[in-house]
Parts: structure tokens; C-alpha cells; sequence
């Protein structure tokens, strides 16, 4: 396969990424945020809809990441699994955790592959 091909594979797998972000966020994190509970666990909101991000990446975290972030002074940045984790069934995490690996895993391999191709191994 060529280095377009590859990129190009990529980018659908961010668009379908995207559409899924869209999902989640009108199914899931509008419920969350419509929550007080939940509220303000939602961690720090960067720009407009960095909170979805939070939340599915909350979702993804490991338990021992997770107790790390808790103790740690910027914690507030990130999103509180617990809360998040009663308050959705297994559908929204389901949706959450396929929405954030697909868009991060498209994005790590879319920068080995630049990295790759600018050492001149990928043509």
C-alpha cells in the first residue's frame, strides 16, 4: 500500500470517528451535563465540547490511571469516571470507548506514518 492509501484510511477512520463524537455527545454527555451529580465531573472544558473528549477518555482510562489523576494537583482537567460510570448503561460506553480508540488510534498512526514517510521509509 502506498503512504495516500494508508493516510486515506486514516482519515475515514477519523470520520467515522467524528460522526460517533457527534453520537455521544447528544446521546451521552447532554445527559451528563443535564445532570447536577455530574456536572461538574465532567473535567476541565478546553473549548467547546472538550468535555466529550473527557468523558469518553474517562471512560477508556485505566482504574490505576485514574487513582493517579485523582491525587494528583490537575486533577480538575480530567473527567471523574466514577460519577460517569453510574450514571450511563453499557451502550454509552460502548459508544464512548469505539468513538475515543478509533479517533485516537487513527491519529497515532496518521503521525508514525508522517514520521515514517519523512525518514523516507514509506513510499
Amino acid at each position: 500500500m502506498t503512504f495516500s492509501t494508508l493516510l486515506g484510511i486514516c482519515f475515514l477512520f477519523i470520520l467515522i470517528g467524528w460522526v460517533l463524537f457527534v453520537l455521544f455527545g447528544q446521546i451521552t454527555v447532554r445527559t451528563l451535563r443535564k445532570n447536577p451529580e455530574t456536572r461538574d465531573k465532567l473535567g476541565l472544558d478546553f473549548a467547546s465540547g472538550w468535555d466529550i473528549f473527557n468523558v469518553a477518555g474517562a471512560m477508556c482510562r485505566p482504574h490505576w490511571l485514574s487513582e493517579r489523576l485523582r491525587r494528583s494537583t490537575l486533577s480538575f482537567t480530567a473527567a471523574d469516571e466514577r460519577p460517569i460510570y453510574e450514571n450511563t448503561n453499557w451502550f454509552d460506553r460502548l459508544l464512548g470507548r469505539t468513538m475515543f480508540i478509533m479517533m485516537m488510534g487513527a491519529v497515532a498512526v496518521m503521525l508514525v506514518l508522517i514520521l515514517l514517510n519523512f525518514i523516507g521509509l514509506v513510499d
